[in-house]
């Protein structure tokens, strides 16, 4: 039994000593690695800028191709203005207000009836005694 414990007490002393001058040395090394990240990230956003700039120029030139031949091109006038010519005038598709109308008070009456028709069974009830 105080092997064992004696093993115990050795490791915690082992920790308790060992522990910082481990924690250093990983914060060194992650400090170390977070530099060559930044360094990657910052090589990759300069190639990234690098090829938008190579792109805006590939664009520019483009565009300067473009106007400069629009502007060779002979210009003609056009002898007659050419306009659409006009549709020809139809009546509006659906029903109109008239039939609107028309519909609305036969759906009152329908209504109306149905009500009397409801009314009337009611009445026929009578009450239990």
């Amino acid at each position: 039994m105080s092997k064992a414990r004696l093993w115990a007490t050795t490791a915690i002393a082992a920790l308790a000593v060992g522990g910082p001058a481990l924690a250093q040395v990983d914060m060194r090394a992650l400090r170390d690695q977070n530099l060559v990240l930044q360094q990657q990230d910052i090589a990759r956003q300069n190639a990234l800028g690098a090829q938008r700039e190579a792109a805006a120029a590939q664009s520019r030139y483009s565009t300067q191709q473009t106007l400069r031949d629009l502007q060779m091109t002979p210009t003609t006038t056009p002898v007659a203005p050419s306009l659409r010519p006009t549709l020809p005038a139809v009546p509006p598709r659906g029903p109109s207000a008239d039939d609107d109308a028309v519909q609305a008070e036969q759906i009152d009456r329908l209504t109306d009836a149905r009500l009397a028709e409801s009314n009337a069974r009611l009445r026929a009830v009578k009450p239990a005694q």
